[in-house]
């Protein structure tokens, strides 16, 4: 639930959350000043303590002010106008660990303000219900929540099955956080998004073009130690052995280079996450001439490197390039729609695609609210990951990856508003936040001596939703696949009947999820089969992420806390 300033929530006495081992989970705690404001609000955290003497310790916890942000113009006929809350101000950061200034803040009268909470469960967690606080202080003012935490009997893998390439522009993002395009030098450019790419994969997806480094000669020493932990899993995450689940092409195009990079990733043991992203939206983006031109290139220099086009399969067969093509990447809008050439559910066209080997992303793209205004049709709600419209759609994307038989996601860009200052506006292809799920942590803007990024609500959203991934496939896995095609089909029926994004929904779901998971042993194996079996008759794919499958964290975006000052 996204706390706008008029939100009246329910008070609730306790927040109860639950998560499997490894996962985070998040709740709010919601503040709100009925007569007169309310200055100096700040929020800490107890431990929380469980079975058999277990503890899990506030340092698992993080917290949060929520920012608002002024939509002037709504997200196609899909949003709306007013203050939305998107920024997540923290305490203390999650890359460089310096304390920032998410407190104390004011809330105005007649006003409600959210704190974010976000918990890790730590991998060695004793199952069972644990308890602890939140206490909200202000001026004159102090309140305790009790929080119940139920530690699931199974653990959320570090590398997610799905596999994901979000990309990031670098330039925008030195130029906002340097105001130079070029961060003064490469290195300090790669050190810059090294910190990006680390809360990235501490939210479950992978930021593929990072590669602003290049070798000198043949001494890769520098592109490795700046590089290689985000590939091994041994960068700094929060989440232990994280690693990249994707690494995309992005020299200048040319034999040596493409043989040069595949040689070095293959020898370190990083080719697998490896693509070259051939063409995009061939037709209205590259000229479909690009992409044989291009493949015979990429052969030259080494044939087994993958080539992926955002297209539909109808598309590339017509254009006679679908043997060119190794990840098909086709928009939502294109895998289900009741308008031709796309009415009805286009997944099983893929089947032989997948069946010969290759891969079957899926990507959002202005579509989903209409690329300008008054094009997006009635009837239309896709997930969508715009500011202006509800967390649960935000969310939903994970389950329609899980729905059309897709083991990847591409989004084009995730600082594309850093061209501007994304603080105040993220308008663009006629939408709010349209391919930015970031925003710059400067020092002037969040305390603290560095710059780091700063996630939004919807980054956190995504996490959900690739989280509800997990539980479905492992469901799967574990050997009951018709169970997990149906519950993702009671949440989203069709890829684009998202506006029933009811939150409850989300959980009920996911709850019964998580206690098939555990019938089936999933708290006490590995995660039965390699492949998951979207359709429950044997259709399958792998993803080629190191990670087993495992649970989707429990929705608890709701008001679960609300603390009321009144002023006499």
């Amino acid at each position: 639930v996204k706390v706008k300033p008029g939100a009246r929530p329910k008070n609730s006495a306790v927040a109860r959350i639950a998560a499997a081992r490894n996962e985070w989970e998040a709740f709010q705690v919601v503040v709100r000043a009925d007569s007169g404001s309310l200055s100096g609000v700040r929020a800490s955290v107890s431990d929380f303590d469980g079975p058999a003497r277990s503890t899990i310790p506030a340092s698992a916890v993080s917290l949060y002010r929520a920012e608002l942000i002024d939509i002037t113009q709504p997200s196609g006929t899909i949003g709306e106008t007013g203050r939305w809350p998107d920024a997540l101000v923290p305490a203390v950061d999650e890359v460089d660990g310096e304390q920032r200034k998410a407190f104390p803040f004011t809330v105005p009268a007649n006003e409600s303000r959210a704190i974010w909470i976000d918990l890790l469960v730590p991998r060695d967690a004793t199952p069972g219900v644990y308890r602890g606080k939140v206490a909200v202080e202000a001026d004159g003012f102090r309140a305790e929540v009790p929080v119940e935490l139920e530690v699931w009997n199974f653990e959320l893998p570090s590398t997610p099955t799905l596999e994901t390439a979000f990309l990031i522009y670098a330039g925008n993002m030195c130029l906002a956080h340097t105001g130079s395009t070029e961060c003064g030098n490469n290195l300090e450019r790669a050190k810059l998004a090294t910190k990006y790419a680390q809360l990235a994969l501490d939210h479950r997806i992978s930021l593929p073009n990072l590669w602003v480094l290049r070798p000198d000669g043949d001494d890769w020493s520098q592109f490795d130690e700046v590089f290689g932990p985000l590939l091994d899993g041994t960068a700094q995450t929060r989440l232990p052995g994280a690693r990249l689940t994707s690494a995309q092409f992005n020299w200048p195009r040319t034999v040596d280079n493409y043989r040069k990079l595949a040689d070095h990733f293959r020898d370190r043991g990083w080719f697998d996450r490896l693509y070259d992203y051939t063409a995009d939206e061939p037709g209205w983006g590259n000229p479909w001439s690009d992409i044989p031109t291009r493949a015979d290139l990429i052969r030259q220099a080494d044939p087994e490197i993958p080539k992926l086009v955002t297209t539909s399969l109808p598309g590339a067969t017509e254009n006679g390039v679908l043997d060119d093509i190794d990840i098909i990447v086709p928009a939502i809008n294109h895998m289900e729609n009741t308008v031709a050439p796309y009415d009805g559910d286009q997944r099983p066209q893929y089947d032989d695609f997948v069946a010969s080997g290759k891969r079957l992303w899926m990507y959002q793209s202005c579509m989903s609210q209409g690329c300008s205004f008054g094009s997006l049709q009635p009837g239309f709600d896709w997930p969508s990951y715009m500011i202006d419209v509800s967390a649960a759609r935000n969310r939903l994307m994970g389950w329609a990856n899980f729905k059309q038989g897709v083991t990847g996601e591409l989004y084009y860009e995730t600082v594309n508003a850093y061209g501007k200052d994304p603080w105040k506006s993220q308008f663009d292809f006629n939408g709010n936040g349209d391919g930015t799920l970031f925003y710059p942590g400067t020092p002037a803007k969040i305390g603290g001596s560095s710059g780091v990024p700063v996630a939004s609500i919807r980054l956190k959203m995504i996490r959900e939703g690739i989280e509800d991934y997990e539980y479905l496939a492992l469901v799967s896995k574990l050997g009951d696949p018709a169970m997990a095609r149906r519950t993702a089909l009671e949440v989203l029926p069709t890829a684009y009947a998202a506006a029933g994004d009811d939150p409850e929904a989300i959980m009920q779901a996911r709850e019964r999820l998580a206690k098939r998971i555990l019938e089936l042993g999933g708290g006490e194996r590995a995660g039965g089969s390699s492949k998951v079996d979207f359709f429950g008759d044997g259709s399958s794919a792998g993803g080629c992420s190191a990670a087993a499958g495992a649970p989707l964290p429990l929705l608890a975006l709701g008001l679960l806390a609300f603390v009321r000052r009144r002023r006499p």
